[in-house]
């Protein structure tokens, strides 16, 4: 069988990553965890026995999370972990580095606070869209009514189902083409003027908006909630840029350009619960002049409906994957691959793009729980490539706005949510 076309078994002891985390898992340091949170608050505490057993019982559901990374002498791979995941306490700075390869620990870790359980993940093992189904399954398990059988059918992962062998698939292999181009180079972009937070890894501020609020205006605007966001995130950079004194912006004046990960499993069939997504740079220029909002709307709204289709994400799909397959990078010991694509992704990342915003979307839990449950919200750490994120999640009547950054000023949260409310968009900011 075809290095591409290779699939894992459902009960084999080791397999290969897929393509996405064979990149993270080579960049993972102190400085780019690569890692990201979801978080479930309760209205009820947390009963710490109840999700432990919970979590026992679920954990089976998921094989291909219950792993260790492995080092071998070209490429990391999976091994079967078959230690038993604990909940831990949460801590003061979420998203912390995990080591990864240490005997024992997983790719995952379940923290508990309070009202609060959060689910952290290494990149490498799965997206946005494989984390958010397996913390709602801890949930269900966690908060099932004793002796109540939910006859409703929901897509609710439970224990004692067996998985299917299409959740291992490394969806990038399966539509990798190589007769596709690959994406053209993007230019350098503007770098915010701000000095880099060094007492604590990151800062987070939250905003909490009412859909009632949103909906209307967008409604209005015919855009999509991720589309409106990112113009808005887009327009707060170029007021930044704008109120650097004239002289001085001559030397700061480049493109304004933002990442917005892509769920290709709406793009290409694939049951995957491993990687499977992509990010599009929607973009403005400055040196053509000072963008309306209603320029920028525009112009995410039109490169949106461009580029996230099957035939443009087709190239990146062909440019990460030939870079993984490239003769020389295969046979490139892997302690020097690491300490290359760690300086060239840092380099790389600062240079091409501003910031991230990703949307997790609307989360939905079965009605036999979903009272018990006050609120969902999503976390991406900065990094030294990416120094500021936000990171979008919609419960019941609310969206929840997630800002991290390394940088010591707000500015770009707060030039975001005057934005907003200038809109008539009323925002609740922690």
């Amino acid at each position: 069988m075809s290095e591409i076309s290779q699939q894992p078994s459902a009960n084999q002891e080791w397999y290969r990553l897929d393509n996405a985390a064979t990149l993270y898992t080579l960049i993972s340091s102190s400085k780019i965890t690569c890692i990201f949170r979801i978080e479930a608050h309760l209205k009820r505490t947390i009963n710490i026995n109840r999700l432990q057993l919970a979590l026992d019982n679920i954990i089976e559901r998921f094989p291909y999370y219950r792993v260790n990374l492995m080092p071998g002498l070209f490429w990391h791979f999976w091994n079967t972990n078959l230690a038993r995941p604990r909940i831990i306490a949460d801590s003061e700075y979420p998203c912390e580095q995990m080591p990864l390869t240490k005997n024992g620990i997983f790719p995952f870790r379940v923290r508990a606070y309070k009202s609060s359980v959060a689910m952290e993940f290494h990149h490498s093992i799965t997206d946005g869209t494989g984390a958010l189904i397996f913390l709602q399954a801890l949930l269900a398990e966690y908060l099932k009514p004793k002796g109540v059988k939910d006859k409703k059918k929901n897509n609710i992962f439970k224990p004692g189902q067996t998985p299917e062998l299409s959740e291992y698939e490394d969806a990038y292999k399966k539509y990798f083409k190589k007769s596709v181009p690959s994406p053209l180079k993007q230019e350098k972009v503007f770098s915010l003027p701000y000095k880099l937070c060094k007492s604590k890894p990151f800062c987070r501020t939250t905003g909490i908006i009412e859909l009632d609020d949103i909906n209307p205006v967008i409604k209005k605007l015919n855009v999509s909630i991720t589309e409106f966001l990112s113009a808005v995130f887009l327009y707060s950079f170029q007021d930044i840029l704008f109120n650097i004194p004239g002289s001085k912006r001559k030397r700061h004046i480049r493109p304004i350009r933002i990442m917005v990960p892509v769920n290709m499993r709406k793009i290409y069939p694939s049951a995957t619960m491993r990687n499977f997504s992509l990010y599009v740079n929607p973009e403005i220029d400055p040196r053509l002049g000072r963008y309306s909002f209603s320029d920028i709307l525009k112009q995410v709204y039109h490169y949106m409906r461009v580029e996230v289709n099957e035939k443009y994400i087709s190239k990146q799909i062909k440019r990460n994957v030939r870079a993984e397959l490239h003769p020389l990078l295969r046979v490139t010991p892997l302690f020097l691959k690491k300490l290359i694509l760690r300086i060239a992704t840092t380099i790389l990342f600062s240079r091409v793009n501003n910031g991230v915003l990703s949307n997790i979307g609307r989360i939905e839990m079965p009605s036999a729980i979903r009272h018990e449950i006050e609120n969902f919200q999503f976390l991406l750490p900065p990094s030294s490539g990416v120094k500021i994120c936000l990171a979008i999640a919609g419960y019941k009547e609310k969206l929840y706005l997630n800002f991290a950054r390394i940088y010591r000023e707000a500015e770009v949260e707060k030039q975001f949510f005057r934005k907003l409310v200038k809109m008539g968009i009323k925002v609740k900011i922690i």
